[in-house]
């Protein structure tokens, strides 16, 4: 598996986390994803996230005109959406535990930053 299916399968998570910060736009965000190495292919790919925590109710939208003229998006997130921040943040801090238990024997062997550096 690439790090971009890895990415995309925590990216929900990720967006949320940024928009707990503050309300954005999806570049914006897209930028916030990349300096922390969480970069997608094209700047589409954040889109059907957003439209996803939006049908689920997890973020509020507002429409913001720009200096330039332009109607541009915002996100922001809501208390259903904190509250399954929270539910996901639990459930990947369990799965890392669980892998990082399923490969303890191998780290063992190895120092751990063997397997970071190696990408």
């Amino acid at each position: 598996m690439d790090r971009t299916s890895l990415i995309k399968g925590h990216l929900e998570m990720c967006v949320l986390a940024i928009l707990s910060r503050q309300k954005s736009y999806g570049y914006e965000i897209m930028k916030e994803l990349e300096k922390h190495n969480l970069k997608l292919k094209g700047v589409g790919s954040i889109y059907p996230i957003l439209t996803k925590l939006s049908e689920q109710e997890w973020v509020y939208t507002s429409r913001e005109l720009t200096e330039s003229g332009k109607v541009r998006v915002y996100y922001e997130i809501n208390k259903k959406g904190q509250r399954a921040l929270t539910n996901k943040i639990a459930e990947w801090l369990h799965l890392q535990n669980d892998i990082k238990s399923l490969l303890a024997d191998n780290m063992k062997e190895t120092n751990e930053d063997d397997y970071i550096n190696k990408n």
